[in-house]
């Protein structure tokens, strides 16, 4: 069987016979958790289909996604099938000017020999490994053009700034009203998405690499409607948290490849990289009479303009602050996250909203305040759950109910990062055990605190 390999894999539709087909769909169809939250909400599933199926027909021929290509060698390989691949993979004559590759700690370096090693594949490092570094040192070793995906513009100027200072590449942007493309693009997925299709795959030509930051987002239809356009003979992905909640994980490797290199959390604390942070878990008095799902919307609303609640969080900030520590609270809505910026600031601790109303420039400079100590108290929404790199920040609040183990992973590792002036890494949990559902988000969370650190669920925690 001859499948021809660019930005998927393509075959003949004569070259696969009725079972072999049969097996690609089932391996290659996965259920769909749109369909299920319309179930689960009552809503219409009309035109949502229940699964989503990766093999796509188009005239006399098949596609599937690049990553499959194991699935398909091993699926012929039962019918005794042998494939054979036309790489029609695209890597620029184009060469990088050669650079001193960063200096990589031992396990860096192993995650980067992994990486070029192979063609595709995802690295799986916790935040503050240096997941950035490994991704520029892997330009500077393969020397070709690359496209830098990502979805934030602070994850933008984080890998401009690191390419600057590591390589001395002066990247182009695509996004935020930019389209300067250089042989280093960095660009956001939202604004690619909008291109027509056409002119979408004239620009994805021009890479050699595509690097996939925070790839755990690739399995949205957003990032993988680009990846799967992207014909570049190298695709990688970085993510410190590979799992879905959504049940579709297994499009991570569909659309990027398999993991390549895994580091553990306790790996990076034995080498020195990160620091165990503590947990402390604050009761508030929150209550409502919660029903049913039909009520989280309610309640939700009700716990953010609770003003005991609120009082009691910006009491534990400004306390935290006047320590001299370095704090970062986290809301789920902005709404709230203004009500307790503006508590925080009557008790006389400078506090600054970091949300996505908050224009690019002025996210910079609250960043970059925070980093030099000016700013003691940074307010934000999940906007800072991805890409911050604040290593001196020593205080987490979790303000709002969540359960999400990507998420609470992410805000785990802010703290983790060590510093010379950080003694110690706190993070508080306010927990509403008097509402079920919300106590019981919360009894998830220490699980996964406990597998994060290494203990038993109480162990940390006070």
């Amino acid at each position: 069987m001859r499948v021809r390999v660019d930005a998927g894999l393509t075959v003949a539709r004569a070259e696969v016979s009725p079972k072999l087909d049969e097996r690609l769909r089932r391996a290659l169809s996965f259920t769909n958790p749109e369909y299920l939250d319309r179930l689960r909400l009552g809503l219409s599933t009309h035109g949502v289909p229940e699964r989503l199926c990766f093999v796509e027909e188009s005239g006399a021929e098949l596609r599937i996604p690049r990553g499959a290509i194991h699935a398909l060698r091993r699926l012929a390989a039962l019918e005794g099938v042998i494939v054979q691949c036309d790489d029609r993979r695209v890597l620029p004559a184009e060469r990088l000017d050669e650079v001193p590759v960063p200096s990589l700690r031992s396990y860096q370096e192993s995650a980067l020999q992994a990486m070029v090693n192979v063609t595709q594949g995802t690295v799986v490092l916790p935040c503050g490994g240096g997941k950035t570094r490994i991704g520029v040192a892997a330009i500077a070793r393969l020397r070709t053009p690359t496209l830098i995906l990502i979805h934030t513009l602070d994850l933008a100027e984080q890998w401009r700034g690191q390419l600057r200072e590591l390589l001395g590449i002066e990247a182009g942007l695509v996004g935020d009203g930019e389209e300067n493309v250089g042989s280093v693009t960095v660009a956001l997925v939202q604004a690619l998405a909008r291109w027509e299709t056409a002119r979408l795959d004239d620009f994805l030509v021009r890479f050699g690499i595509l690097l996939v930051d925070e790839a755990h987002h690739c399995p949205s239809v957003t990032f993988r409607g680009v990846v799967d356009r992207c014909p570049a003979r190298y695709r990688f992905g970085l993510t410190a948290t590979p799992e879905r909640e959504d049940g579709l994980t297994p499009l991570l490797e569909l659309f990027l490849g398999p993991a390549v290199a895994t580091v553990t959390h306790e790996e990076l604390v034995a080498a020195g990289v990160l620091t165990l942070p503590e947990v402390r878990t604050v009761e508030t008095s929150f209550a409502f009479a919660y029903a049913g799902a039909d009520d989280y919307a309610r309640m939700l609303d009700a716990l953010v303009h609770d003003d005991e609640r609120n009082a009691l969080i910006a009491e534990h900030v400004a306390a935290e602050a006047r320590a001299g520590h370095l704090g970062l609270v986290l809301s789920g809505r902005i709404d709230h996250c203004e009500l307790l910026c503006a508590l925080i600031r009557q008790r006389g601790v400078k506090a600054e909203l970091l949300t996505g109303t908050v224009k690019k420039e002025r996210r910079t400079a609250l960043l970059a305040g925070a980093r030099a100590g000016e700013v003691p108290v940074l307010v934000a929404t999940t906007l800072a759950d991805e890409g911050l790199d604040v290593p001196a920040l020593a205080r987490v609040f979790l303000t709002y109910p969540s359960r999400a183990r990507g998420r609470t992973l992410q805000r785990l590792g802010r703290l983790m990062r060590t510093h010379p002036g950080k003694t110690d890494a706190v993070l508080f949990d306010f927990v509403d055990r008097k509402v079920p559902v919300l106590r019981r988000h919360h009894v998830e969370r220490r699980r996964l605190y406990a597998e994060v650190l290494g203990t038993r669920p109480e162990a940390r925690e006070r």
